[in-house]
């Protein structure tokens, strides 16, 4: 009876862990879409909108979902105190910091993080323009992302109820 209760324990704990990976997966394509919609909103504020760095941010900090608006919000804030950091510095550890806990890749962060890297430029055209290859870097990652889901929810499914099995058999 307690073989039986143990099995069925050990098979739920690592099916839960499968599920939980194969929800990591899917959170980390929603925060790679998340991201797009940023980058895209920083993109059309600067060329329809004529909107200064700073004044971006405190957009974004107030219409965007957390992390990113803790994230925005708390840029604005100290660029208005103007603690004499240089913007990427500042705009590089505030994204560290804010997307720490966030399911994604280093070099899927970095694309983000390394996005004042093209906003030194003067003309409006030029920095969207450069912009733009951030997006098409994110495009390619979403699309790749996308397209190897149901393969890895699978493959992670399978390999959680077969570690449960082979564990349950090397316990009785």
């Amino acid at each position: 009876m307690f073989k039986l209760a143990g099995i069925i324990l050990l098979m739920t704990g690592c099916i839960g862990l499968g599920i939980g990976r194969v929800k990591d997966e899917k959170r980390r394509i929603l925060e790679l879409h998340q991201i797009k919609r940023i980058i895209l909103r920083i993109q059309n504020e600067i060329v329809y909108g004529k909107r200064t760095l700073p004044e971006i941010c405190f957009l974004l900090g107030k219409y965007m979902e957390e992390p990113y608006q803790s994230i925005f919000s708390s840029l604005y804030q100290k660029q208005k105190e103007n603690s004499g950091y240089v913007l990427e510095k500042l705009w590089k550890e505030q994204m560290e910091e804010g997307m720490k806990e966030l399911p994604l890749k280093k070099d899927e962060k970095d694309i983000l993080r390394n996005l004042p890297e093209h906003l030194g430029i003067q003309d409006e055209t030029m920095q969207a323009a450069d912009i733009g290859q951030s997006m098409d870097m994110l495009q390619e990652r979403i699309k790749q992302a996308e397209a190897g889901y149901e393969n890895k929810a699978r493959v992670i499914m399978s390999i959680s109820v077969m570690a449960g099995l082979f564990i349950s058999i090397l316990l009785i």
